[in-house]
């Protein structure tokens, strides 16, 4: 399955710009995601700048070029926490076009009845969207805090944790349509880790990036729901050729 991410990648990409409905969806959260930089992130940004610089003078005055690199230093890690806040808030407001992307996927792969991935469909399943991204969130940030701490203890593992994580808050969508359980969800995972953690931590390096992670979101979702699909494919050809 590692051999075949280039496939995967280029795959999600066709599949996203060959398909109308697909460019309609995913520009959906973009256009809210800029609308969110342009009017919120600059504020944030500048506040939190002016309380930095405040902090670090307070606390180191007259240090002169050691304040400098602090108040950087600072500054920067502040810009990190807001850019990864804003996507956090902005994966929640987009999650129900996310959930039709994902959809739309598993209509083109044959896994899902082609009314899954309309509006309608989209918003009767509304309140149970909302309510397991306000989950998967918690769950995001708990993992991460711990990601965190046994990143102090060995690094490499935070990476790899890290990688993880966000593959699991994409394919997610794809676990909660098909209702699967704990159990199985954690054989997916099994089965596909390599692909799973490889775009991961690729992804999880995209979407650092303020403003262009806006275009790799919906990317990252159709990408891990191919994934997703072509396992959900394997499987039930293993189980054709067994049954006969």
């Amino acid at each position: 399955m590692v051999s075949k991410i280039p496939y995967f990648f280029f795959r999600s990409m066709n599949i996203l710009k060959s398909d109308k409905k697909m460019i309609l969806i995913a520009l959906c959260p973009v256009i809210i995601g800029f609308a969110l930089y342009y009017f919120l992130g600059q504020y944030a940004f500048n506040e939190v700048s002016t309380w930095g610089h405040g902090y670090i003078n307070e606390k180191y005055p007259d240090q002169g070029w050691v304040s400098t690199v602090f108040s950087g230093v600072l500054i920067v890690l502040l810009g990190v926490i807001i850019n990864w806040t804003f996507f956090l808030v902005i994966s929640f407001i987009a999650s129900p076009f996310n959930d039709m992307l994902s959809a739309r996927v598993e209509v083109i792969y044959n896994l899902q009845k082609k009314e899954s991935d309309t509006l309608v469909a989209t918003f009767k399943r509304l309140p149970s969207i909302l309510l397991n991204e306000v989950k998967k969130v918690g769950v995001i940030v708990i993992l991460s805090v711990i990601n965190i701490a046994f990143g102090f203890v060995f690094p490499p593992v935070t990476f790899i944790l890290g990688g993880l994580i966000l593959a699991i808050s994409f394919i997610d969508y794809s676990w909660a349509r098909h209702e699967l359980r704990v159990s199985e969800c954690i054989r997916d995972v099994r089965k596909g880790f390599l692909p799973y953690l490889l775009g991961g931590v690729c992804f999880m390096f995209l979407i650092s990036i303020p403003l262009l992670n806006l275009f790799f979101l919906p990317l990252a979702v159709v990408f891990f729901t191919v994934i997703f699909c072509e396992l959900r494919i394997n499987k039930q050809a293993s189980n054709e050729e067994v049954s006969s």
